[in-house]
């Protein structure tokens, strides 16, 4: 019996789309933002397993000067860069998703590595506060996904067994993790991307729209 429905944030819910890179004049913008993502997850992990916790809205600014750097662009490009991960616009699954759990009276949540600066920023923009009952954030206890800690936070604030939530994300790292700790997963497949072998498990379900995450759990 699924009680709640926890979502990560960015690339879940959050969209950084192209469209809001129409004001930023490099011909290299979207090879900066695609590596600079892989360094943030890349940094996130080292980070967490030196101790070292640095919040994401700083290991993003490192990870976008490298990308910068990288790709021969100005590093001022990152202050135009930077305030994205504040402004990010939702997919389009993502509002029909919520108000179908509101009218069916789950306890909804979002579970990120983004600070709660970041998160409330998006949450805002996109009108979803009436929808979310929770958002953790790693600020709080100062390590990343997909470090079992960080999911313990969902099971320990809402009194549940983690068989009891169905964390959604888009990430297949980050499905791997919440699958080991033992919630109920879905794997949001938009993309339609190759299944790796981590994410292969009976507590593991592939959806193509957020949408079908209710029908996963019925």
């Amino acid at each position: 019996m699924i009680k709640a429905y926890i979502f990560d944030a960015f690339g879940t819910l959050f969209n950084l789309d192209e469209g809001l890179l129409r004001h930023i004049k490099h011909p290299a913008v979207s090879d900066i933002l695609a590596y600079a993502r892989t360094k943030q997850l890349s940094y996130t992990w080292l980070h967490s397993l030196m101790q070292t916790y640095r919040p994401f809205s700083e290991i993003t600014r490192i990870a976008l000067t490298d990308a910068c750097k990288k790709y021969d662009a100005p590093t001022e490009l990152v202050e135009q860069l930077a305030p994205l991960y504040f402004e990010p616009t939702t997919f389009e699954d993502v509002l029909p998703t919520l108000e179908i759990l509101r009218k069916s009276s789950f306890t909804t949540g979002i579970l990120s590595n983004g600070t709660h600066a970041m998160l409330q920023s998006g949450i805002q923009k996109n009108g979803l506060g009436e929808y979310l009952d929770g958002v953790y954030s790693v600020d709080d206890i100062g390590v990343y996904k997909p470090t079992p800690d960080v999911y313990a936070m969902v099971t320990k604030s809402l009194n549940l067994q983690a068989n009891e939530v169905l964390f959604s994300s888009s990430n297949q790292w980050d499905v791997a993790g919440a699958a080991q700790f033992g919630f109920q997963v879905a794997w949001v497949n938009r993309g339609g991307v190759f299944r790796e072998s981590i994410t292969k498990l009976a507590n593991v379900h592939e959806v193509n729209v957020l949408t079908d995450i209710t029908v996963v759990s019925s």
